[in-house]
């Protein structure tokens, strides 16, 4: 669990502006913490794993059971 910054909704601003990524602005937000905060996203969600990808973030695609 990771605490949510100011900066942290500027970021996933930033993020849910670029039309290519595609993202929700709940997907942004949790791009956006991991971006600041270093941290690998976990998802099942393949389209927010390739946004991660995108941006510079690590993300981990997880698979359903």
């Amino acid at each position: 669990v990771l605490p949510v910054a100011r900066e942290d909704f500027r970021g996933a601003t930033r993020y849910a502006d670029q039309s290519q990524l595609n993202l929700r602005a709940g997907d942004a937000l949790h791009l956006a913490i991991c971006a600041s905060h270093g941290a690998t996203l976990s998802t099942l969600d393949r389209r927010l794993a390739e946004a991660a990808s995108q941006v510079g973030v690590a993300s981990v695609l997880l698979s359903a059971r």
